[in-house]
């Protein structure tokens, strides 16, 4: 084997425990320079990440609309309903043919009634406005002709 203190020195311990303080600084050194190294190459990689994340949400938010984006149809097309009568309608949430056409009878009579309006019939509203939806406007067209303020 070998022998720490070949030439018998007394102060020889020093000496060792010199050398060890010495490597271990040095390596702390040489480890704190590479794991620098190391964080500062990931901190750089999550910035891109963190830029390429921002790209794809910006892309999806263009790519889906809004669920509420529900365009504004004119609702006086629809016999028996004049500005007043279509303002109140939006006021109350129906503002599209598609949610005039699944909105009840009923719930277009409690409308008009709150708003003392009780003498018009608003039981073909729903039908009228499914057929605006669809875009069946010469079949709404020949209906209406039929119909006396909405009234069948």
């Amino acid at each position: 084997m070998f022998q720490l203190n070949p030439h018998g020195l007394l102060d020889a311990w020093w000496q060792h425990l010199l050398m060890v303080g010495v490597s271990a600084v040095i390596g702390y050194i040489i480890g704190y320079r590479n794991g620098y190294r190391t964080i500062h190459t990931l901190e750089d990689q999550l910035a891109r990440s963190g830029v390429d994340l921002e790209k794809c949400r910006k892309s999806l938010v263009a790519l889906v609309p809004p669920a509420t984006a529900i365009t504004d149809d004119d609702l006086t097309i629809i016999e028996g309903i004049g500005p007043k009568i279509e303002k109140l309608l939006k006021q109350a949430g129906i503002t599209s043919y598609s949610q005039l056409s699944t909105a009840s009878a009923d719930r277009l009579q409690h409308i008009l009634h709150q708003a003392g309006l009780q003498l018009h019939d608003a039981t073909t509203w729903p039908r009228q406005a499914l057929m605006a939806r669809d875009g069946k406007w010469e079949e709404l067209k020949l209906w209406q002709q039929q119909l006396d303020g909405g009234k069948e």
